[in-house]
């Protein structure tokens, strides 16, 4: 029969914590505003 490992409540709370909203890094963002930036910028040249 199998037995269910019992799990600390606490640190599984901890754990749960840091979840949430699936939304980009801060420097993902600034990069991306950036290659928007260089798009725009190289548009303008042509």
């Amino acid at each position: 029969m199998l037995k269910l490992k019992i799990i600390n409540p606490v640190a599984r709370a901890l754990i749960m914590r840091k979840g949430g909203a699936h939304v980009k890094t801060q420097s993902s963002q600034r990069a991306q505003v950036k290659k928007e930036i260089k798009k725009v910028l190289n548009d303008l040249k042509m």
